[in-house]
């Protein structure tokens, strides 16, 4: 009888994980985000704390029109980020938010970002975007 045993217990997870991440970027790169998604997968079931890897499976989602499943990925991120490191991770939540109409959160995420770096541009883009189609519902 085979024993399973899970993959983050074999002795060489973490060569593996990085190994998966790394296909997942060259896929990621070459616009296969099916595939790149699929190695991040991968990836992650050698190391589920992998923040890194979980904010490219959120890309990807992002990539594959899927917003909710790429806001789930992004939180993911978060739990296992620096607080210093966060503001890429609430830019591309709040995008996946805005993405689904989510416009509270979306702008919340965004002056997440621009509280810690002032001259994010594109995050205070959008939030002018989100907070102007909030004025528009109103």
């Amino acid at each position: 009888m085979k024993r399973h045993i899970e993959k983050h217990h074999l002795p060489e997870a973490s060569d593996l994980n990085h190994e998966a991440y790394g296909e997942g970027v060259s896929h990621y790169n070459q616009g296969d985000f099916k595939k790149a998604k699929n190695a991040f997968e991968v990836s992650l079931e050698y190391w589920a704390e992998d923040p890194q890897a979980w904010f490219a499976l959120g890309n990807c989602f992002d990539e594959l029109n899927k917003p909710s499943r790429a806001e789930e990925c992004f939180r993911k991120a978060l739990n296992y980020t620096q607080e210093d490191k966060k503001s890429d991770i609430y830019f591309n939540l709040g995008n996946s938010l805005l993405d689904q109409n989510k416009l509270s959160d979306a702008i919340e995420c965004y002056l997440k970002v621009t509280a810690q770096c002032p001259t994010y541009w594109a995050a205070q883009r959008n939030l002018a975007l989100a907070k102007s189609s909030v004025n528009l519902k109103t």
